[in-house]
């Protein structure tokens, strides 16, 4: 009787490890997939695309902010800040879409507006690196190319399966670094 419960928790600890290991790359691939094939529906089930909208609009926020406060002595700034809440909303509206995703997915970069899907995904496939955090979060990041910067995919656990919840958008670079 106990080398059978033995066998038993053995084979729970097995499956929870593997599960722990396996499942954020076949939530990776669930995703490309989905996006790949078009499939929104499958995309509204593994994405949190109200939000990811909410948190790119509060990051773009906060970037516009940022620049505009380093021209502080610049009349246009305040201007500046006012055109770009009116640009930010509809720009974030219109690159976390299905479509979006999909260029992210494939490309490893966020949809540019305008610009058709077919030409932002001619290239080189993006290479997604995981990175677990904890038991109920993971990300993921395309590798890129040296000083390149990429956005990260933030999964949450939903169930026993994983939804993205957030996208983090890198930080420009410094212009006064970037001279150096």
């Amino acid at each position: 009787m106990k080398k059978a419960v033995l066998a038993v928790v053995a084979a729970i600890v097995v499956a929870a490890g593997g599960w722990y290991w396996l499942s954020p790359g076949l939530a990776m691939k669930g995703l490309r997939d989905a996006a790949l094939a078009g499939d929104k529906d499958e995309l509204r089930e593994r994405v949190d695309f109200p939000a990811i909208r909410e948190s790119l609009k509060s990051q773009m926020r906060a970037m516009v902010t940022a620049e505009l406060a380093k021209e502080k002595d610049n009349p246009f700034a305040a201007m500046g800040m006012a055109f770009a809440g009116a640009i930010i909303d509809p720009m974030i509206d219109g690159a976390v879409s299905p479509e979006g995703i999909k260029v992210m997915v494939e490309s490893g970069k966020m949809k540019t507006p305008g610009q058709p899907v077919a030409d932002q995904t001619k290239g080189e496939e993006a290479q997604w690196q995981i990175e677990r955090r904890g038991l109920d979060r993971f990300t993921a990041h395309p590798k890129a190319r040296d000083g390149e910067k990429a956005p990260t995919l933030i999964f949450k656990r939903d169930g026993l399966g994983w939804e993205l919840v957030d996208i983090e958008v890198p930080a420009p670079a410094d212009k006064t670094q970037a001279g150096n």
